[in-house]
């Protein structure tokens, strides 16, 4: 029988220990003559056809097979995280949707902290058993791994870099390998043959790349080039002879005025936060309802090719230069954005920014060893439908969008089934 039928993945605790089993119903079809023994993904676990009265710690639902007489279930799949066991670091409500989601579809997904990336057959997972309640249980190897260690400093952490480099040679597959850097991320488009679509850039923050940029540009933006939501970021502006500059800082933005050149570098040299900057020159962007705006695309690769999942609108609030929505910035829908302000034009546009990002997500894929399967980008879009590359995430945070949300969570999953099936091969 190769037809996938239901079961359950049930956890028993006895005597201080902890016991999986899979539990197969009569209703199942599944003789009982076929084995009292079943394979999930590296470990083989008993077969059970009544579940206990006590001691059951968990239950989740499975898919069961039977071939040449061997019972398999599954898939399993891990969510990596960072930090120490139960204490383990990242966005626990995205954990515990992706968790739901797997359910839903009978795929068992655990949490797993990197210290718990073992070389052992059984591994410490976590569960959700209710509000604020995480449990570990023994888990089998993952069969495929989700990345979402949570930033820069903990991706860098010398247990993180071990989890992964185990993994790798465990022959585990996951996906995303780590976090961009905008600077090389610039320097790939270029590389492609895509530059058409980066704003001039350049790659680190000096006194002569930044006056050259101001020579020929109106307004330019610094970008930290490991920063997020927008913090550290400074945009210049002319102003006459003069120069504004604004900075933006822990979700505040603040002005200040330089009458030349010298008082602006000054300026710069002590708002800049440490670590590396690159430069880009500001395009001036499409404004909805009087404010500039920019999209916020989500591209996931399904069946080894790279699709827009969704995209929406991100409108500037009226004291901030950035559009993220932490920091001021508003939601809106991008088919009504670009309908106001293209007409009969707006499909067009639309589907010039899904071109452009599907080119520079294979381009990025590439360069890092086709080991993506998600990320998000920033896109700009002028007055006259050209689509603007601004920048690209590894690790796309949740969209504030419910459809879009909803089907990156079934693209996780399908990826990860993916990986898993290429490696089982």
């Amino acid at each position: 029988m190769r037809t996938p039928v239901n079961g359950e993945l049930i956890w028993v605790q006895s005597g201080g220990r902890i016991t999986m089993f899979l539990y197969m119903s009569a209703a199942a079809g599944i003789p009982r003559a076929a084995g009292s023994r079943a394979r999930v993904s590296n470990v083989v676990v008993p077969v059970i056809h009544a579940v206990p009265k006590r001691g059951v710690v968990y239950r989740h639902p499975t898919r069961v097979s039977v071939h040449h007489g061997e019972i398999s279930a599954g898939p399993v799949f891990a969510v990596l995280a960072a930090g120490d066991g139960a204490s383990f670091k990242g966005n626990r409500g995205d954990f515990r949707a992706i968790a739901a989601t797997g359910r839903s579809r009978r795929a068992f997904v655990y949490v797993l902290p990197v210290d718990r990336v073992r070389t052992g057959d059984w591994w410490e997972g976590y569960v959700r058993l209710g509000p604020g309640r995480w449990v570990a249980i023994p888990c089998p190897r993952p069969e495929a791994v989700y990345n979402r260690i949570p930033n820069r400093m903990l991706e860098r952490h010398p247990v993180s870099v071990h989890a992964k480099h185990a993994l790798e040679e465990l022959d585990i597959p996951a996906f995303n390998p780590g976090y961009f850097d905008k600077s090389v991320i610039y320097q790939i488009i270029h590389q492609a043959g895509l530059n058409r679509y980066l704003p001039e850039s350049a790659t680190d923050l000096g006194a002569s790349a930044l006056h050259r940029l101001l020579s020929r540009h109106e307004g330019v933006y610094l970008k930290p080039t490991g920063g997020s939501i927008g913090h550290g970021i400074m945009r210049i502006d002319r102003q006459g002879r003069g120069f504004r500059l604004a900075v933006l800082k822990h979700r505040r933005c603040h002005v200040y005025w330089a009458d030349s050149w010298k008082p602006l570098w000054r300026l710069v040299c002590r708002h800049r936060l440490p670590g590396r900057y690159v430069i880009q020159a500001a395009v001036p962007l499409i404004r909805y309802q009087g404010r500039p705006c920019d999209f916020r695309v989500l591209l996931q690769k399904r069946d080894g090719g790279w699709t827009v999942v969704g995209k929406g609108v991100r409108v500037a609030g009226s004291n901030t230069i950035t559009t993220h929505v932490p920091n001021g910035g508003r939601i809106a829908s991008a088919s009504d954005v670009l309908t106001s302000v293209f007409g009969e034009k707006g499909e067009r546009v639309n589907q010039g920014v899904d071109d452009m990002a599907i080119a520079c997500a294979e381009a990025i894929d590439a360069h890092y060893g086709q080991r993506l399967g998600e990320m998000s980008m920033d896109i700009g879009v002028d007055a006259g439908g050209s689509p603007w590359f601004f920048e690209a995430n590894s690790k796309p945070m949740k969209f504030d969008e419910p459809d879009i949300w909803t089907q990156s969570l079934a693209g996780i999953l399908d990826h990860l089934q993916t990986l898993a099936r290429r490696t089982a091969r």
